[in-house]
């Protein structure tokens, strides 16, 4: 009986406690969610007039708040998109807002505008008129320009007001699904850029044959508005990787001769730079570019003896030569820097390089080099700098991302001879005081003749 008194002393202990707990949490979530502390029991004066200025997708609505009312918090505009009621509010602070994700040109869209107070009242409604001009989405569409390009489609297309525009891209005939070939998505992306500019050669699905292959476009905002799916039917270009050999046709003609001075007066005082433990030639193509260690050291000079550091600060070049081992149509290359955020826009990692290229295609053609020989530029490229400003281990993730695409450049166009000896020279990294650049990743493109 003691026993079973405690248990019932102690269960009325647990339940007053409960009940105290319950009042006490119902007390905080009144003392939480009070209604509003009224000082003014009048509505705010309404706006007096308000001046719209259509824009694309929507409008820009001017106006002045009512003067000498200190207890004003807001003014709101309320209207239909796409049969759904929205609100736009700003602060006391600011005399516009605006009205977005219209799409309709055709159409007049009525906006309501009210002030209201700290009190919780607002103001009888300002309605006012929206016919906004034609959409970024749809502005996509008329602008959108698709050519051939090796290995795929390059899609463009013009969005001056810099609204994020959702492109996605698909393609007929590349996903079979029980023997019939489905509409599959190959490229999806989001852009503010005012002239996006994509390559899109299906890496998704493998890759695209040089064979008549349909796709379709589709353009997004992020009000909920789309575009049909608009096709076309393209041919992409024959394009296949050019896997590289090393090749030493340019030889370093000693440490004792060789200085930033004679370099200057003789461009044939050049040499590759050496292999340094296991960074050599080959970390160039070998398919990582991760770390330090998965990447090609091109040194301007000997940095233990002569030139070094200083010689590659005064901008004396770097160079790297490879033999595609057969003479080749180029379409592009795409060059990487190191994925480690120490190296993003920073140290070692090369911000200017040249592209050079010969039509000489024997080994003893090749090896002539300066003013008399065949050797020109391709292309002379400088990486820019981070939108964002933050190199390194701060970078931001957008500018990350812009890294981590690497560098592409189409050569079809500036290349017009079969190719097989290219020179890659780093002419500057990003952080002078470095010894040479640490190329990550080269990979160049074309069809063998």
């Amino acid at each position: 009986m003691r026993n079973i008194k405690l248990r019932i002393k102690f269960s009325t202990n647990i339940v007053v406690m409960m009940l105290a707990t319950i009042g006490l949490l119902s007390g905080c979530n009144a003392y939480l969610s009070p209604d509003p502390y009224v000082t003014n029991s009048e509505a705010p004066p309404a706006l007096e007039s308000a001046n719209v200025i259509d824009i694309s997708g929507g409008a820009k609505i001017e106006f002045q708040l009512p003067a000498g009312v200190e207890d004003i918090l807001y003014v709101k505009a309320s209207f239909l998109r796409n049969g759904m009621l929205q609100e736009t509010k700003v602060s006391r602070y600011d005399n516009s807002l605006y009205v977005l994700g219209l799409r309709d040109t055709s159409k007049v869209v009525d906006v309501e505008l009210v002030v209201g107070n700290s009190s919780g009242k607002e103001s009888t409604p300002l309605k006012v008129q929206v016919k906004p001009l034609t959409s970024s989405i749809d502005y996509a569409l008329q602008t959108m320009l698709v050519e051939e390009t090796f290995g795929g489609i390059r899609l463009r297309w013009d969005n001056p007001t810099q609204a994020t525009t959702i492109v996605k891209v698909f393609s007929y005939g590349v996903v079979e699904f029980e023997g019939d070939t489905i509409l599959a998505e190959v490229f999806s992306e989001d852009t503010k850029l005012e002239i996006p500019d994509y390559k899109i050669r299906g890496e998704i699905i493998g890759g695209y044959d040089s064979i008549q292959t349909q796709f379709g476009f589709q353009f997004k905002d992020i009000y909920g508005n789309q575009t049909d799916t608009f096709f076309l039917t393209k041919t992409p270009i024959y394009e296949e990787y050019l896997e590289p050999v090393a090749t030493d046709i340019f030889p370093f003609k000693g440490v004792s001769v060789h200085s930033a001075t004679l370099a200057a007066e003789d461009p044939t005082l050049t040499w590759d730079g050496p292999n340094w433990g296991n960074r050599s030639s080959y970390k160039l193509w070998d398919g990582k570019w991760n770390s330090n260690g998965d990447c090609y050291w091109a040194v301007a000079h000997d940095v233990n003896n002569f030139g070094g550091a200083e010689a590659f600060k005064n901008k004396k070049s770097a160079f790297v030569t490879i033999d595609l081992q057969k003479p080749s149509k180029l379409s592009r290359y795409l060059i990487h820097g190191m994925r480690s955020k120490q190296f993003v826009f920073n140290e070692s990692s090369p911000k200017k390089w040249r592209i050079w290229v010969t039509p000489d295609l024997t080994e003893e053609e090749a090896k002539v080099w300066g003013p008399d020989s065949n050797w020109e530029v391709a292309h002379d490229f400088s990486v820019p700098g981070p939108i964002d400003g933050k190199i390194g281990s701060a970078v931001t993730d957008s500018d990350y991302e812009i890294w981590n695409m690497g560098w592409e450049y189409d050569l079809s166009i500036d290349v017009k001879y079969p190719v097989r000896f290219l020179r890659l020279e780093v002419y500057e990294a990003w952080t002078s005081a470095v010894g040479g650049g640490a190329v990550a990743e080269l990979q160049v493109y074309g069809s063998p003749q």
